[in-house]
């Protein structure tokens, strides 16, 4: 009987271009579902690959919110931004296959997290390693996040 390693999420744009999403059954393939993530991503090697460093949720005017579900909010409206800048395009979230966040607890910053990822991901469902920090370059922040993302041709 062969085993069962788990099963290949193929809801992605990214699986047009070669890239791989999958996790392990069972809790692993729970946890994909209930999160919107992927445990494995296999890139193509002849992938182009963009790298965004770390994102805050800064206001234009340089103020930081004090709504924890507001500043996740800019930060993922700045990753998208610099994902077009890298020339992604238009939906640049499409193209992300890696997240990493690092976090300040402090209460709402999840929440705010989940909703931002809704309504930016949709269907893509990278990998994503949250880390929590005790704090980040500038006092009053909660979030930073990295991304790695496929740029097409």
């Amino acid at each position: 009987m062969p085993q069962n390693y788990g099963s290949e999420y193929t809801g992605s744009k990214l699986t047009s271009y070669g890239l791989k999403f999958h996790n392990w059954p069972g809790a692993g393939e729970q946890a994909a579902e209930h999160f919107g993530l992927s445990h494995a991503v296999i890139v193509p090697a002849n992938a182009r690959r963009i790298l965004i460093g770390g994102q805050l949720g800064i206001r234009d005017d340089g103020s930081i919110p004090t709504d924890p579900v507001e500043e996740a909010d800019i930060a993922f409206e700045h990753v998208e931004r610099a994902l077009k800048a890298a020339g992604v395009g238009d939906n640049a979230w499409e193209y992300v296959y890696k997240i990493n966040t690092y976090e300040v607890a402090i209460e709402g910053l999840q929440n705010g997290v989940k909703k931002a990822a809704q309504k930016y991901l949709k269907q893509t469902r990278p990998a994503w390693t949250g880390v929590n920090v005790a704090s980040l370059v500038m006092p009053g922040l909660h979030l930073e996040i990295e991304v790695e993302a496929y740029l097409p041709n």
